[in-house]
């Protein structure tokens, strides 16, 4: 197992130029196994370069960040860098300048680690990277270079994508803290999108203590939350919890009782949405809709190019009627709007559930399962995964959601959930 800690705190612990060398030894030594990275020829030369530009752009003020080094999705554009999207793509036809994201990444004083592997536009292709808890298994996807960086120590903080569960999912399986912001609350510009109905910047770090200091500078309008009660925690009924393996389920249920041993109310909920739209293949065929329209132009001219499982997404995507995609998007609101009511009904302040439905699977082929995540993708409400469970010696996210919006009322929380496991270990009743 590859696995160090790598915390934001660190990163006023040691001078900046000791701090990227312990990096850069990591990363040599970690990551030919793990390769969670896009290979780059002279990385030291650049950092060098990059910690030179860096002194000499902040030689007094720190900013936030300084130094801090990044791993980046190759979905999102970082002007020195090539985009390849995991794909075979000319990189010139792909490339693009930086958005905004990434230009305020750089006047925070952020240096970047590297371009992480991502599934073929972040859809389906087999990738190397490697689950740091036991290389046999998959890191999930698409995120799944962004998660093993940061679950290997190589980078403190990673940053991917989510659509349907790129960013919950290998969260889940590399046990770290996974964070998907509230749908649109961060720009997507410099990003390549999958579907803009759903596609969600997301964040990868070992604790939530560094997952709420870089989310109070990522997250526009930031404002503070704070609280001395324990949310009543909501567990939805029906088919929902039934998509996960028996395992799993003991597991959420064990934590559950952990919790409420801890003072925390359990309720369980019937949810305000169609049942169908679970179990069927309504999100999917959504998500391949707006992906034949996004890669409209590049298909026409590189079909060819495109692997296999892409293709056919795409070709289904375009078979798709334009009536079908509006109404499916005027469902993204109404089940939202539906899913508040039931909050406030029920006395509910977060949902919490399972972030996967099982562990990783051995071998490279699957990467994940949608169940836990697409709906709250679908609705575009934040997320996060917390890894204070484990199944067979593997990790499994608990996995909080929150009021669109009120991305910091759910760190704050799940920060609080967190501490309570904590509590646990110390005391030697924990699942870790």
């Amino acid at each position: 197992m590859f696995l160090n800690r790598a915390t934001l705190a660190d990163r006023d612990k040691v001078s900046l130029t000791d701090y990227l060398t312990n990096f850069y030894e990591r990363y040599s030594t970690i990551e030919p196994h793990v390769k969670a990275f896009i290979h780059e020829d002279d990385l030291n030369d650049r950092l060098k370069r990059d910690l030179s530009s860096l002194l000499e752009k902040f030689p007094d003020e720190k900013p936030p960040f300084f130094g801090v080094p990044f791993a980046i999705k190759d979905l999102i554009h970082v002007n020195g860098f090539p985009t390849r999207a995991g794909s075979e793509l000319p990189v010139n036809v792909l490339t693009t300048k930086e958005g905004s994201f990434i230009s305020n990444l750089r006047s925070m004083g952020a240096i970047f680690a590297g371009k992480t592997i991502t599934e073929e536009f972040a859809y389906h292709s087999i990738i190397p990277t490697r689950n740091p808890h036991n290389m046999e298994h998959t890191a999930g996807g698409s995120s799944a270079g962004s998660a093993a960086s940061v679950a290997s120590g190589i980078c403190p903080i990673a940053v991917g994508t989510q659509t349907l569960r790129s960013v919950i999912a290998p969260a889940s399986f590399c046990g770290v803290v996974g964070f998907k912001p509230s749908y649109a609350r961060i720009t997507l510009d410099g990003v390549i999108l999958l579907s803009p109905s759903f596609d969600t910047i997301g964040f990868f770090t070992q604790d939530t203590n560094s997952m709420n200091y870089a989310s109070s500078h990522f997250i526009p309008n930031w404002c503070s939350f704070q609280s001395d009660k324990r949310p009543v925690l909501g567990v939805p009924k029906g088919t929902f919890m039934n998509l996960m393996f028996d395992d799993v389920k003991s597991a959420f249920e064990n934590q559950l009782k952990t919790l409420e041993k801890r003072g925390y109310t359990i309720r369980f909920v019937d949810m305000p949405w169609d049942e169908d739209l679970i179990l069927g293949d309504a999100m999917v065929r959504m998500v391949q809709g707006e992906m034949a329209q996004v890669h409209e132009t590049w298909f026409r001219q590189y079909e060819n190019l495109y692997g296999s499982s892409v293709k056919a997404a795409i070709t289904s995507g375009q078979a798709i009627p334009i009536e079908e995609l509006e109404q499916l998007r005027n469902g993204q609101m109404k089940l939202r709007m539906e899913l508040e009511k039931t909050k406030r009904k029920e006395g509910i302040d977060l949902w919490v559930t399972p972030a996967q439905g099982g562990v990783a699977p051995k071998g490279y082929e699957k990467t994940g399962w949608a169940g836990m995540t697409a709906i709250w993708s679908y609705a575009g409400l934040p997320t996060i995964s917390i890894p204070i469970m484990k199944v067979d010696g593997m990790p499994l996210g608990f996995q909080c959601i929150g009021s669109h919006g009120n991305d910091e009322e759910l760190l704050f929380w799940a920060k609080e959930i967190e501490r309570a496991e904590f509590l646990n270990e110390v005391c030697g009743t924990g699942f870790l």
